[in-house]
């Protein structure tokens, strides 16, 4: 609500440390009132015990676009991760997480970056360009470095559980990966 937006929709899963299938749907009332979703299940229903496809009525709210019965394990795994990163404060993990980019930024000629430098247009992740990204993340994840990769580069995402000396390490180890393959 704060957000003045319409809708935001997003996922449990990296940033949120609660792993895949657990997601959320924030939706206005003004929204919830105009919208008539066409994927619906029994909890989209005004009641749902009903049990009734033939003279369906949305649910009030948001419920209209809960659909059928969702899988419970997802939001169980899901539910501690967010508790544990809320009582760490997000803005303390923003600022750490900042601290551990810059770090890793810092660790790379700027030519190789192909995540945008200025602070307000990036997010927690590092791209780093080395040519040949799939041979590059192989030989960092056979040097124990998590990462990913896609066309544009290496993806290096450090959060609240990384320390300064894992982001040096790492810098350490992507610059002998760049430089000897």
């Amino acid at each position: 609500q704060q957000w003045g937006v319409d809708f935001a929709i997003g996922s449990c899963i990296k940033w949120l440390c609660g792993g895949p299938g657990a997601g959320f749907l924030y939706a206005s009332d003004e929204m919830c009132e105009l919208c008539e979703p066409v994927d619906v299940g029994w909890f989209s229903h005004e009641q749902p015990f009903e049990f009734d496809i033939h003279q369906f009525r949305y649910a009030p709210g948001a419920k209209r676009f809960w659909g059928g019965t969702p899988s419970v394990w997802p939001y169980l795994v899901a539910e501690p991760a967010v508790r544990t990163l809320l009582n760490i404060g997000i803005e303390t993990i923003h600022r750490h997480n900042n601290r551990l980019v810059e770090r890793i930024r810092g660790g790379f000629d700027a030519a190789l970056l192909a995540s945008p430098a200025e602070r307000e247009r990036r997010g927690g992740t590092v791209i780093v360009d080395f040519g040949d990204n799939a041979a590059a993340c192989a030989g960092l994840k056979a040097r124990g470095v998590a990462c990913d990769y896609r066309n544009r580069g290496v993806r290096l995402s450090p959060h609240i559980y990384n320390s300064v000396d894992e982001v040096d390490r790492l810098v350490e180890v992507a610059r002998a990966v760049a430089r000897d393959g």
